[in-house]
Formats: C-alpha cells, structure tokens, sequence
C-alpha cells in the first residue's frame, strides 16, 4: 500500500486500484474539552430537520424522482442506505422523548401561504409544505400538539419562530436528528452553538448524502457546543434522564 499527502493535508492511500483518502481534523487538537451538557426534560427539545418528504422518502419523493429521472441513481445510493439506517432510529429517539415529555420540533425546507424565499427560488426547491411535499413518512409524523416550522433556509434558525420557541419554553439544549447532514444539520448546529445553545446530534439518525460527507461533517462538528453520540447511547442517556431527572454528556 502505498500513501502519499493530497491537498488540505490529507493522506492518500492506495491499494490496487483503489484510493482511500482519509479527512483529519487538527481543529479539535487546539481546543478545549467540550464542558458538559445537563439535559432534562424541560431544557432539552428535539429536533426533527428535513425529514419531510422531499429529502426522507426514498420513493416518492422530490429527491428521489429526480435523481431516477437523470439517471442518477449510482451517485446517491450512499444517500439512500443512510436514509434506511435513520428510518430505523428516528422512531425509536422520537418515542423516548415523546413518552419524557420532551418538546419535539419539525423544521422542513420549503414554504406556506406562497412565502417564496430567495434561496428557495435559486435552487428551485418549491416546495408547498401545505401540499404533498409536506408529508411525513408514517414513522416519524408529527403529533397534532408538536410545534412544524417551514424553513426558507438550510438552517432551522432561518425560521425566527424557532429562536422565539427556545427563548419562550427556556430550552439551552436540542437533539437533533433528520437528512442533509452535511447542509442543514450542520449549519444549525453551528448557529445554535453561536447562541449558547448546546446540540446532541444523534450520529445514526441524521443522513449526509454520502458516507464520506458524514464522516467528515461529524468529526468537524464535534466541538465546543455540539456533541454527537449514536441511537444506542442516547436512549441509555434519555433512560438515565427519566429516573434521575437530569444527565450530563
């Protein structure tokens, strides 16, 4: 196997035909250890992002009719094994906190009431949330009671009634789960970061459209306020919450 330094400093190897590069992360080298997180019940929410059917129904939706109709279909195969991976564990996360009485939040690109944005028109992504595009697959749809915000942005925050809904119900903490980790996801953790609020993401429930974007985007994101563990572990911290009251990550 030969190995060899590419561009940005990361390393090359090569084994037959094949060349695996493998993304560094000298950021979390030089800062400090993430403080810890206290989550309960009443200053914890969780944050269901882009998981309408545009982005999350592998086949009927927006995503997945284009990429047949290009011919696409080898390009996002990655994408949609994820998506079957996270259908697995949203639900589970999702009746955790529902049976904790965690607010629960659903945030989904696209628009209401024809509030059009600028972004929205730039890529084409017209999606009427009133209509068909904003379904959700049966596993995860919301409950009448739980708060559903139209996004005009990748970032769950370009909705201000998502700031006002943390501001008013006192929540300094999300868990975070949905599609496009690589473009939503990750741009609202780093904005709730840039407002003191802490974010848990649960690294086997969100979905970037490839395996090496996930990597990727989840070693950048884990510093400062933003924390990843998977399915697994935060049911153990959401058990430990329920009998304790309050957990620390």
């Amino acid at each position: 196997m030969a190995r060899a330094v590419g561009k940005g400093g990361t390393t090359q190897a090569t084994t037959g035909r094949r060349t695996l590069i493998a993304a560094r992360h000298p950021l979390t080298l030089v800062t400090r250890e993430s403080r810890p997180i206290e989550l309960t019940a009443d200053n914890a929410c969780l944050l269901l992002q882009d998981v309408h059917a545009p982005f999350a129904d592998p086949a009927h939706g927006w995503l997945a009719q284009r990429v047949k109709q290009k011919v696409l279909t080898r390009e996002f195969d990655e994408y949609i094994e994820l998506l079957a991976i996270i259908s697995e564990n949203i639900p589970k996360v999702l009746g955790a906190a529902r049976r904790l009485g965690m607010g629960v939040v659903y945030a989904s690109l696209g628009y209401r009431d024809d509030d059009v944005s600028e972004f929205q028109r730039a890529t084409g992504w017209l999606w009427d949330l009133n209509g068909e595009d904003g379904r959700y697959l049966p596993a995860w749809e919301p409950a009448g009671y739980e708060l559903v915000l139209a996004k005009p942005g990748w970032s769950a925050l370009s909705n201000p009634a998502f700031a006002s809904y943390l501001v008013e119900n006192r929540r300094t903490n999300v868990v975070v789960m949905g599609a496009m980790l690589d473009f939503g996801i990750s741009q609202t953790c780093l904005a709730l970061s840039d407002r003191g609020v802490g974010s848990l993401v649960v690294s086997d429930a969100v979905a970037a459209l490839t395996r090496a974007g996930q990597d990727y985007v989840s070693g950048n994101l884990a510093h400062g306020l933003i924390k990843l563990r998977t399915t697994g572990e935060v049911l153990d911290l959401l058990d430990v919450m329920e009998k304790q009251g309050a957990v620390l990550i």
